[in-house]
């Protein structure tokens, strides 16, 4: 017997196939495969930027891909500097209930209408997922609906988690979805979710079969040149500053370097230094292409929850080299055996020297990604847990087998 069709919502900060992100990313592709079969409606903000949280999107209903979208205004845009100046503190004290408060509306997207909405309509869905736990829309809208609640929570270890007024975001939560086995590790380790329906869920990961790296190549200029690949956010918080410092070092210390190659949105100064090439902002066609024809992909942030930009890259054959600094990223390349990582600048220069100078290495690193990805990141697989904890918060839906 089929399995009948469920009315879900998702509430995630920022929607659309224009917004990068770690988290949105898995919200939008996970809407768009669950509404090939239920209904999904997906409540977020009219921000494209994370920064400000400005209203550049309408406010209302469209469709996107089969899938509903509900936007709401936010009321007020965030000045980066001014709450970082406010928040700093609070990581370092004991801060009050009060400032507690202040730290979510000033953080943002504060969107009180999006929480009413929840509450006003979350008993017509059959299940009600949140996308990350750091943002006002969770917060607000477990408060609102926690009776059907999936928190998805991408949380990793940094100062806003230790925050007391977090401990209700995971207090709340009927069952949770973990990016990865060291990201429950750490919830479980802060926050008593006692025995409340889990599943290490990941990420289903789509790749074409043979992106076109020599016409990548080609258009950049980089043909016959050896490169490394970071992609994603150039951000000081990704750890892109510490990457870029041991890259220099890197140059001066090996004898033949391969280029940096940068490719995303920079939220920090990228430096003109020898062999960086910041080619801005590609299109999804050409960043597979750029993975496909690197040699090495880094991935230079301690704070992950997945990576979904690390799998895609060992799907397409690609070595990595990661910060060990993320318990996730290096549990990956343990898991795997698809990745070095780098605990220091001369780690750094060691292992991509190492990697870059033996092909035969970066072969059978190749090979034990693409085996990891498929055995471990396929959409059937991915949602089938999914649908565990759905049926396990849905009023009527019928029980889904054990994965």
């Amino acid at each position: 017997m089929s399995r009948q069709s469920l009315r879900l919502a998702f509430v995630t900060q920022r929607y659309g196939p224009d917004v990068a992100g770690g988290s949105e990313s898995l919200a939008r592709a996970l809407a768009e495969h669950l509404a090939l079969h239920d209904r999904v409606t997906v409540l977020t903000t009219c921000a494209r930027d994370y920064v400000t949280w400005r209203n550049e999107l309408p406010p209302g209903r469209e469709e996107l891909n089969g899938v509903e979208v509900l936007r709401f205004a936010s009321e007020e845009e965030r000045d980066l500097a001014s709450f970082n100046a406010f928040a700093e503190p609070l990581y370092t004290r004991e801060a009050s209930d009060e400032d507690e408060h202040e730290f979510l509306r000033r953080q943002g997207p504060y969107v009180p209408a999006l929480a009413e909405h929840v509450a006003a309509h979350g008993d017509e869905y059959d299940a009600v997922l949140f996308f990350t736990y750091l943002y006002y829309p969770t917060w607000a809208g477990l408060r609102a609906a926690p009776e059907r609640s999936i928190l998805v929570p991408t949380a990793h270890d940094e100062p806003a988690l230790r925050l007391r007024i977090f401990r209700e975001v995971f207090e709340l939560p009927r069952a949770f979805a973990f990016c990865s086995a060291p990201e429950e590790a750490l919830v479980r380790e802060r926050f008593p979710i006692g025995v409340r329906p889990t599943r290490v869920t990941g990420i289903g990961i789509d790749t074409p079969e043979q992106p076109d790296a020599a016409a990548f190549a080609k258009r950049y200029g980089l043909e016959g040149r050896p490169f490394a690949l970071y992609a994603g956010r150039i951000d000081a918080g990704k750890g892109c500053g510490e990457m870029l410092d041991f890259y220099a070092r890197y140059r001066v210390e090996v004898h033949d370097p391969v280029d940096l190659v940068l490719i995303g949105r920079a939220a920090m100064p990228v430096p003109d230094a020898p062999g960086v090439r910041y080619l801005g902002f590609v299109s999804e066609e050409e960043k597979y292409a750029a993975m496909a024809g690197a040699q090495v992909l880094l991935c230079s942030s301690p704070f992950e929850s997945l990576s979904i930009v690390l799998l895609e890259g060992w799907a397409l054959g690609t070595p990595a080299l990661v910060n060990a600094q993320s318990a996730v990223l290096k549990d990956h390349c343990l898991r795997s055996n698809a990745g070095l990582y780098y605990a220091n600048a001369d780690e750094f220069s060691a292992a991509l020297d190492w990697l870059a100078m033996h092909p035969a290495l970066r072969l059978a690193l190749a090979q034990n990604g693409r085996r990891y990805v498929a055995e471990h990141y396929r959409w059937p697989a991915v949602l089938e847990r999914y649908r565990a904890l759905i049926d396990a918060v849905a009023p009527l839906a019928p029980p889904s087998p054990s994965p």
